[in-house]
């Protein structure tokens, strides 16, 4: 199955972790994702992503990235004190049909050969 992003919903960064981690992400507006295995090698280029910037900023709270049954993606600190405290989340829509323009149809419809 095919899956479309709108746009990663985002909140204001409390950080240069947070804000690298909405940058990062921000590339995948308007994205169409071709199948499961792609959604799932970007899930982890996503995980691979916040892991570097965990290493890269030790001091800072330790992000984690989740994915639920819902075909959303989130990311937020693994110790959170707001049930509600995210960095980002990304909803991988399915795409249920497709429109492709057929001119050789028209042209037959039209008498056409």
């Amino acid at each position: 199955m095919m899956y479309y992003i709108d746009r990663p919903s985002t909140w204001r960064a409390a950080n240069r972790k947070c804000a690298e981690v909405q940058e990062f992400v921000n590339q995948f507006k308007n994205c169409l994702v071709a199948n499961e295995l792609s959604r799932d090698a970007m899930i982890q280029d996503i995980r691979h992503k916040v892991e570097e910037l965990n290493e890269a900023y030790p001091r800072t709270k330790k992000l984690a990235v989740d994915f639920g049954s819902s075909n959303q993606l989130s990311c937020f600190p693994e110790q959170r004190n707001v049930a509600d405290q995210y960095i980002f989340t990304i909803i991988f829509l399915p795409v249920h049909t497709t429109y492709e323009f057929a001119e050789h149809i028209n042209v037959l419809e039209e008498g056409g050969v």
